[in-house]
């Protein structure tokens, strides 16, 4: 089983870029979420490079060694800390470009901002960790290794709150150095930025000792927050240092090497949100040249006194490299990943890169049937879960309602519609169709700016909404409180009191001493998570960030507090995710997080009475990977999983105990998931890497004690669709990945087979269809083996099964055998020997090892249901097709015949050494050869010896009857009445020459061999 990326491929956050001296077409850029990303043509295509490897998925910094292009460091976690941060797990090192990497360390140091490697020695480098974002830490603050990172040293620190955001060495003087130091903190209900511990500092010792240079001449009086440096590599003078300050933030510029400093600019477009921007990049060549970054991008040629706009695809700009050798050049990294430029931002690479952060996920039943979710930083967005091509394309998602942090759920009435939510309560309905959009907002009144405390409705950043599933007609999404509407958002209903614990403390405005943020994210108590039983209609559980759990068990008439014990969930829990199950309605599921409180534990909670009883159940789950997301298997009563920050877990005893469910999903986090019933699909949203697919899951539910215990078994294969598109056999890098076209067939092997595995499909009424096997190809010749070379004998060779230990998949492709193939060249341009689609219908499939049977199954081909095409509409062209390929084997085999006797004649007149006898034959023989040759030019193109030399030498009749057939299987359809027509008069002039090759066959063959008995060997063999 293998998970499958589905896309979007639409860039998420990025805060960390780096280029490479003296390669213009190699770049690195850190994913929020995402890992490592690696480009070696210019940033046109990425490809992840630290999956193997991370435990933590968020990249901070990251930095290749000037003198060694083959190491590069990457520093873990978030230091842009706004409300959906991951946390970091230290320092990583490659010393093959990205190919493998190692853990070096740094493990507290839990979000790394920036790193610096030593121009010349890449063994020596400097971090910046700021630490726990969530709690204190003492450590925090620059740390340097001269060995590459197998020994730290904490050379720059202030305490347990505060952190290094900066650390940038002189590019003309690697002994001297510059530090910032930042004190901030985030946590479920606020943030804040800027403190007594805040400050700028200097080295010119290599870090070994360090001077405040905070209240040099210049700088700001009061609180400082974040600060961003950078060192001109044309004049080590010249410093720029954007600093966030109350009363004078924004530019500053040194021109003595920080002993004192002026403001140079103070636009509010430069220092805006700076607890989230603030990064400042010198021109390596113009020491007047500079790049700020904020909202915008912005580029400055005087000093920092006037700037222009850099027109980048994303908003929201975090991390810049320029090009040492050439300035033009630079890549930055915004919210919608990395970008390149090599024309001073004239244009940039497109950002079709699958990092996406997802919030929610919710599944239609259309077919085929389509994800939704918001995309942070982004918009909403429904794409499909699979194809009618070879991948998952642009063409296959669009945007739908609501904005970049909501659910979004489908009219159950009209898939065309749908409903999305984003903060400050906004509410929108979009009908694709017709292309309208309108807002149905609970309370249109907004609150941007405001703390909690000041709202009339507390809507979350991400607040539930959804559709009864016992009514199409009634909505549901919440504040603090559950509003109702019947008549789809024109009127709203409050159905529920104030749910939360609505605690004074925690309700005030965020942000700090210096700037307040309120954007919606820390808009606090709140309902976070809302459901109601598909069991019992009006059955309601409302879960709040804060840390309380309701139930309703009257349609919101009245409510009854189940908040487990504190015992089991510390108070002021965000409870992420309530799941009723489908197929107990007293059981419930709860998953919750505090690791914004300091405490990363997982907690996922069970009931089986309604919650007035609950238990705890993580067994197996790693204590520091806490969990947003639970949800029970609607297919199989007790199939639990969950997501956690760092990926997927099952558990098949109702939660008593868990294990990975990882297979190949990279390291990210797993906000939300869901279980497509009709498919057995598990969907996940990750926050980093887009939507991921566990396509058909259903040999999970047959695992039992037995079959593991077992030699081989072969496990029900699902239902197949009888569809167009399929997936590639090598992923496209900017495409999502398609499942495979076909029946998809799960065995199991404990061992190697040491006898041949035999596979065939049956009709249901035992007629074979196909067989397969692990020793022969698809014509049940054996398989070749090179005598030259060695092979890989872990890949299967096509149209064999394969017969690895565990669990092996073979994909049949739902078709009969083959048409005869010729033996030798036979370039066809309208057609090909293909077998015909096997209608929809019941089939069965019987796996032989040997002579033993291992197992027999029926499963079912079902029609694409978007398709009107009848039985009997199948059935003929079924048979129509198969028809075809009888008599195209029919005149490949006469073809063959040909080539045989032709070379069979000019074998044997090499071996006679009698002239006289030799020159009776070659007479008796030529006009035989003569008449084969022209039957078989006839019959096919010979001439033909490349794809497109069918436009030089005209197409025969094989050609012509296999275009028929293209023509035939084009669609799921009856055959037009002009096929028939034109497989009448094809086969007929067919079978005009396969009569006159039988009358040589009987008739000159015999009169050759009479002629050659005087030889006494029989010259030609005819069967």
């Amino acid at each position: 089983m293998e998970w499958r990326n589905i896309g979007p491929f639409r860039g998420g956050r990025s805060t960390a870029v780096t280029g490479v001296i003296g390669d213009p077409y190699t770049y690195y850029f850190g994913a929020c979420g995402g890992g490592v990303w690696k480009s070696t043509n210019g940033g046109n295509d990425w490809f992840a490079v630290s999956d193997s490897t991370f435990k933590a998925s968020s990249v901070g910094a990251i930095a290749v060694a000037p003198s060694n292009a083959n190491v590069v460091y990457a520093g873990t976690g978030e230091t842009d800390i706004r409300g959906n941060i991951s946390y970091g797990d230290g320092m990583y090192k490659s010393t093959d470009a990205g190919k493998t990497w190692r853990h070096i360390g740094l493990e507290k140091g839990n979000a790394i901002a920036n790193i610096q490697v030593h121009p010349t020695n890449p063994e020596l480098v400097y971090v910046s960790a700021m630490g726990n974002i969530f709690g204190t830490n003492p450590e925090r603050g620059v740390y340097r290794s001269k060995d590459g990172g197998d020994t730290w040293k904490l050379v720059l620190a202030r305490n347990d709150s505060t952190g290094a955001v900066d650390v940038k060495m002189d590019p003309n003087n690697s002994n001297v150095l510059y530090a910032a130091l930042w004190q901030a903190y985030r946590n479920h209900f606020s943030m804040s930025s800027g403190g007594t511990g805040s400050g700028l500092f200097k080295s010119v010792d290599g870090g070994d000792t360090w001077k405040e240079i905070t209240k040099n001449p210049g700088m700001p009086k009061g609180i400082l927050g974040k600060i961003g440096l950078s060192v001109s590599p044309v004049n080590s003078n010249r410093i720029y240092a954007m600093i966030e300050n109350k009363e004078k933030g924004g530019l500053y510029r040194s021109e003595d090497a920080g002993a004192t400093w002026k403001l140079i600019n103070e636009d509010p477009d430069l220092k805006q949100r700076p607890w989230y921007y603030m990064n400042v990049a010198a021109d390596p060549k113009n020491e007047n040249g500079l790049i700020v970054l904020n909202v915008n991008a912005f580029k400055s040629i005087d000093g920092g006194k006037s700037f222009t706009e850099i027109d980048v695809h994303h908003g929201d700009t975090h991390d810049v490299w320029i090009n040492p050798d050439n300035p033009e050049n630079f890549i930055i990294g915004d919210d919608g990943g990395g970008e390149v430029t090599f024309n001073g931002g004239g244009n940039f690479t497109e950002l079709d890169i699958p990092t996406a952060q997802f919030y929610h996920v919710h599944t239609d039943n259309q077919f085929p049937y389509n994800i939704y979710g918001a995309q942070q930083d982004n918009s909403t967005v429904r794409i499909a879960s699979r194809s009618n091509g070879y991948t998952i394309g642009t063409d296959d998602w669009w945007p739908v309602a609501g904005g970049e942090s909501g659910y979004v759920v489908e009219d159950p009435l009209n898939p065309d519609i749908t409903y999305g939510g984003s903060y400050d309560g906004f509410l929108s309905v979009d009908n694709h169709k017709t292309g309208e959009r309108r807002l149905i907002n609970v309370y249109p009144e907004f609150y941007m700016g405001h703390g909690s405390d000041t709202r009339e409705y507390r809507f979350q950043w991400t607040y539930p909404i959804m559709f009864s599933p016992h009514d199409p007609n009634t909505m549901y999404v919440t504040s603090q409180y559950v509003h109702k509407s019947t008549d789809r958002g024109q009127s709203w209903e409050k159905i529920s009191p104030d749910l939360t614990r609505h605690d004074p403390a925690t309700m005030g405005a965020s942000g700090g001493p210096i700037s307040k943020d309120n954007t919606g994210v820390e808009t606090y108590a709140t309902i976070f998570a809302f459901e109601e039983s598909t069991l019992e209609k009006g059955v309601f559980y409302a879960a709040s960030d804060d840390g309380l759990l309701h139930i309703s068990k009257d349609s919101g008439k009245s409510w009854e507090n189940i908040t487990p014990k504190s015992s089991l969930l510390p108070e002021f829990a965000l409870m992420s995710i309530v799941e009723v199950s489908p197929h107990d309605p007293a059981t419930v599921y709860l998953a919750a997080t505090r690791y914004k409180l300091n405490d990363f534990k997982p907690y996922l909670l069970k009931s089986t009475d309604y919650g007035k009883s609950w238990k705890l159940i993580t067994d197996g789950i790693p204590a520091d990977q806490f969990t947003r997301v639970i949800r029970e298997d609607p297919n199989k009563k007790d199939f639990l999983y969950a997501g956690t920050e760092q990926g997927i877990w099952a558990s098949f005893d109702g939660g008593d105990s868990w294990q990975s469910l990882q297979l190949n999903l990279p390291t990210t986090p797993i906000h939300d998931l869901v279980i497509q019933k009709r498919e057995k699909d598990i969907v996940v949203a990750t926050h980093g890497r887009s939507f991921w697919i566990l396509d058909d899951i259903s040999p999970l539910h047959q695992i039992t004690k037995e079959i593991a215990q077992s030699d081989a078994h072969l496990f029900k294969p699902s239902h197949a669709y009888r569809m167009s598109g399929g997936s590639r056999k090598q992923e496209i890098p900017t495409a999502g990945q398609n499942p495979p076209n076909g029946a998809v067939i799960r065995c199991y092997m404990k061992e190697v087979p040491k006898e041949e595995l035999r596979m065939h499909f049956l009709t249901a009424g035992g007629d074979t269809v196909s067989t397969y096997s692990s020793l022969k190809d698809k014509k049940g010749e054996p398989i070749k083996i090179s005598k030259e070379f060695y092979t890989d004998e872990t890949v299967t060779r096509p149209g064999t099964l394969p017969t690895q230990a565990g669990t092996n998949v073979f994909v049949w492709d739902m078709r009969y055998a083959d048409a005869t193939k010729v033996e030798g060249t036979n370039v066809m341009w309208s057609g090909s020997i293909i077998g015909a689609k096997a209608v929809p219908g019941t089939y069965q499939v019987h796996l032989y090892a040997g002579n033993k049977l291992i197992g027999k199954e029926n499963f079912e081909i079902l029609k694409d249901p978007r398709i009107k095409a009848t039985d009997e509409d199948f059935k003929a062209q079924f048979e129509l097709a198969q028809k075809i390929n009888d008599k195209l084997s029919m005149t490949h085999e006469g073809i063959n015949k040909i080539r045989s006797v032709r070379k069979q004649i000019g074998d044997y007149m090499k071996s006679v050494k009698d002239s006289t006898v030799t020159k009776q034959l070659k007479e008796l023989s030529k006009p035989m050869l003569d008449e084969l040759e022209k039957i078989e030019n006839t019959l096919m193109q010979p001439k033909s010896k490349a794809g497109q030399d069918p436009l030089n030498f005209p197409i025969q009749l094989n050609d012509k009857l296999a275009g028929v057939k293209t023509v035939v299987m084009s669609g799921d359809s009856k055959p037009t009445k002009s096929s028939y027509e034109a497989y009448e008069n094809i086969a007929q002039k067919i079978d005009t020459q396969l009569d006159k090759l039988s009358e040589i066959l009987n008739r000159d063959i015999p009169t050759f061999n009479n002629a050659a008995r005087q030889t006494e060997m029989k010259a030609i063999i005819v069967n």
